[in-house]
């Protein structure tokens, strides 16, 4: 091997040992780019939440009352036009939920009826077909199912399985 072909050699390891630095260099650059992204994101998801607790506290308001020079802050909330109450239910919604909360208070009072104690037992409806619901009547210690009934709603009959 000549004088060149070493020269060659040793240019084209340097060469490729600069390579693999910048390469190890650029892997390490995403890594710390994409901690920050994921950083930059939790502080703005931080700061949001910080934002909405601090509306929260600016819409309550804080009246004292005085009594026999004792002062008992009472913490009202401002309600205001564009807050959204998720816990709304529609009127229809309302008259079906409260149908079917009758209906089922009437079935399992048919099955109490026909039972004859509620001492010591509980009544489940277990599942509703149609306008029969079937009610399962358990120890309330062992919760083991003594007997079954099924209530046919419609015309108030109550029969033992």
């Amino acid at each position: 091997m000549g004088i060149k072909e070493k020269i060659l050699m040793i240019i084209t390891i340097i060469l490729l040992v600069i390579m693999i630095v910048m390469a190890c260099y650029n892997l390490y650059n995403k890594q710390n780019d994409s901690n920050k992204d994921s950083n930059i994101i939790n502080e703005i998801d931080l700061n949001e939440t910080t934002k909405t607790n601090i509306e929260e506290v600016e819409n309550e308001t804080v009246t004292e009352n005085v009594t026999n020079n004792n002062t008992t802050p009472t913490i009202q909330p401002n309600v205001t036009e564009n807050e959204i109450n998720s816990d709304y239910v529609g009127t229809e919604e309302q008259e079906t939920t409260n149908n079917v909360q009758t209906e089922e208070k009437k079935v399992i009072e048919l099955v109490k009826n026909e039972y004859g104690t509620d001492q010591g037992v509980s009544f489940n409806i277990a599942n509703k077909d149609g306008n029969i619901y079937h009610v399962s009547v358990n120890d309330t210690n062992t919760t083991a199912v003594i007997a079954w009934y099924s209530v046919d709603i419609s015309t108030n009959t109550v029969t033992q399985q």
